[in-house]
């Protein structure tokens, strides 16, 4: 087919990530092959029903964790360093990368995708979302998506990530997703916020990684680009323009860049930054 656009709605079975899935995840495709999550034994080998179990291996190729090579599907280099790291995933840096890619995927995490890169409100109800949400899909698949679909995505996305300040709320109500620690959006009542996340949880490391996967092959970057726009900081992490400059000074302190604000330039020059793997490594050896 021409032109074909690749997308995913709904591929989670309509639970959200769980604490404890994606160790139990890689840790069992390790000693069993990747293959398990599609075989009969698989809901015994990981410990849940079946449908978790779909729900298991879409988190973990949205995430990053499982990636095609040929015609296989194979734990990634980020899962295995991660794995070997970090491997009950205790450092929020390992949940931050997770988000990270989760937020990028616009193939297999499209509603993710637009959230985080194309829905630039600071407060919301989840009926906003779905309305801005819908016409962005629209507009990248070049067709309708089914109602259910996006309601499921979206559900599911504000569950795992939001943390809920309604005192009314029954605990027992609200599934506890590991992500909602990233403190990237909170609940209170029907309205949700975005919101700037505590900075003693992103290290000057996840940010050097973030200009890395920006960066690419090119020998420089606008800061602008760093601090807002489809996958910058400002979108993925909700960083503040001053926030990013203070992380953008400290790591031209630390040697790895040089930032050049003369003339109205605002440009980052790469100094010793190593691919996105490589600085994960580095930052857990340390």
């Amino acid at each position: 087919m021409i032109n074909k656009v690749n997308y995913k709605l709904k591929g989670h079975e309509k639970f959200p990530p769980r604490e404890g899935w994606m160790n139990k995840g890689i840790s069992v495709a390790k000693e069993e092959g990747t293959h398990i999550f599609l075989e009969k034994q698989g809901p015994d080998m990981l410990g849940v029903g079946t449908n978790m179990v779909k729900s298991i291996r879409y988190w973990m190729q949205a995430c990053g964790m499982l990636v095609k090579k040929g015609n296989k599907e194979v734990l990634s280099d980020l899962a295995e360093v991660i794995y070997k790291n970090d491997p009950y995933f205790e450092d929020i840096i390992s949940l931050w990368i997770m988000h990270s890619y989760l937020s990028k995927n616009i193939e297999q995490a499209t509603v993710w995708y637009m959230f985080f890169n194309r829905f630039n409100v600071d407060s919301f109800s989840k009926a906003d979302v779905q309305q801005k949400v819908k016409q962005e899909v629209f507009s990248y698949i070049g067709q309708q998506a089914t109602e259910s679909s996006l309601k499921a995505d979206i559900d599911v996305l504000l569950t795992m990530y939001s943390k809920c300040e309604d005192k009314n709320e029954d605990p027992e109500d609200k599934i506890i997703s590991p992500f909602s620690a990233l403190g990237i959006i909170r609940k209170e009542g029907e309205i949700y916020y975005k919101t700037q996340p505590d900075l003693r949880k992103i290290s000057n490391e996840l940010v050097l990684y973030e200009i890395s996967c920006l960066l690419g092959d090119s020998n420089a970057i606008s800061i602008e680009s760093i601090a807002s726009g489809e996958k910058s900081l400002g979108a993925i992490y909700n960083l503040t323009r001053v926030t990013v400059n203070k992380y953008l000074d400290n790591l031209e302190t630390m040697g790895y860049i040089r930032v050049d604000r003369t003339a109205g330039l605002d440009m980052i020059y790469p100094l010793k930054i190593k691919n996105p793997i490589q600085i994960i490594q580095d930052y857990y050896k340390k």
